[in-house]
Order: C-alpha cells, then structure tokens, then sequence
C-alpha cells in the first residue's frame, strides 16, 4: 500500500502557525504543500508527472475536510481545537490589524459586529471538519474524525504535540511559539454580553470541542 499523505488541517486560531512549523521540518520541498492556496494546488498537482505526484506525502493550510479528494494516495489528517469563546476572542483582536482585507473592513467594526460578520467567528471549526460540501452538524463532524489520527487541544499545546510525536513518528519537536495575539485581552476583561453572544453563535463548536477534548484527555491517559 502506499504510504498515507498526512493532511493537517489549520484551524485558525488554534496554534496552529508553531504546529505547522514543527510538522513540515519533517518533509523536504518537494513533499508538501505547505498553505498553498486550493485552486493553485490542485493546478500544481494536475500537472506533475505520475511518478512526483507519489512524492507528495504532506498537505498543510487552512483548508476544509474534503481536500483528500484531490490525491489518490491513502491519507490521514490531524488537527488543532481550541475552546471556542477564546479562539473567536483571538481572531478578532488578531484580525483586526491583519494588513489587507480584513484590516481595511474591520478597522472601525465592534467586537459584536465582528461575531455577525465573519463566518469563522460562528462555528467555525465544526464548518472545517464538516467540510464545504457537508451539511453543518456535530454529527458529520465526528463521522469525519474517524478519518483523523489524531486532534490536539491548544489548552493542552504540549501534550497534544507530544501524543503526534508519537502517532507520527517525528523526530525533534523543540518548538518558539509564534503568531501569537499579544493585543487580546484576557477573558475575565471580556464583557459578558459578548462572551454570551459567542456562546450563541457557536454552540456545535462548544459540544464538539467538549467531545474531542474528552477524547483527547483519554487518550492522554493511555499513554
């Protein structure tokens, strides 16, 4: 059988940014595509020989689950989740001034018209396990992680990175964080009406997240 191609799939958010700079020291150039845009990948993988398509052996980006599609190899994804109030909380103060698109519309936009605006901002990791084809529901999205090795917490950064170690077999995984938020407040400074108002908004992300972290926390103790 051929070797799997190993897809992580960036939530944003969620760590991912360290955890996709500890994942692709393990691949040379040639063998991942690391955040390439979907259309521009699947363009590049159409038009490779038979022979290099099977040296592709890692996708990383923020794509949805479905992404396995564009490949014939046997594959295996993995992820990051955070608890959903402190990632909407994250995405908001770290969108705010990210240059572009997001930048030029938000510079005025409250925290409580961001939650309206941005679709990643309600339910967004349960859309991404989903994926873009799939009816939106808790359900779907665990019938979708049978297809996951494994999904980390990224209130429990280290030992998620150290239970991929040992799923993956990877070698060194010394690690700086990076892309933090350094401007968010700390949840006890967010007001209450907005932490309801997420809470409302992603309510499948809250019974997912509690169901993989409890997953996870089990898994933990079987090591």
């Amino acid at each position: 059988m051929d070797e799997k191609v190993v897809i992580f799939m960036h939530i944003p958010k969620t760590g991912g940014t360290t955890l996709n700079n500890i994942f692709k020291k393990f691949y040379s150039e040639n063998e991942i595509y690391d955040h390439v845009p979907l259309e521009k990948m699947n363009k590049q993988f159409s038009q490779l020989k038979e022979e290099d398509k099977k040296n592709i052996k890692a996708i990383s980006g923020h794509h949805f689950y479905g992404i396995h599609e564009f490949f014939s190899q046997p594959y295996v994804y993995f992820s990051m989740m955070r608890h959903p109030i402190e990632r909407v909380i994250s995405l908001y103060y770290f969108l705010k001034s990210y240059p572009g698109y997001y930048e030029e519309n938000m510079k005025h936009m409250s925290f409580e018209d961001y939650i309206d605006w941005d679709p990643q901002a309600t339910n967004g990791q349960t859309k991404q396990i989903c994926g873009g084809k799939s009816h939106l529901s808790v359900e779907k999205a665990k019938e979708n992680l049978l297809e996951f090795e494994s999904i980390g917490i990224t209130e429990m950064f280290n030992e998620s990175l150290l239970l991929l170690k040992k799923k993956f077999k990877w070698g060194n995984i010394k690690y700086k964080k990076v892309n933090v938020t350094k401007s968010r407040p700390l949840l006890d400074e967010v007001p209450i009406e907005i932490i309801k108002k997420i809470e409302k908004h992603n309510e499948l992300d809250i019974e997912l997240f509690q169901y993989i972290k409890s997953n996870f926390i089990k898994q933990i103790n079987d090591l």
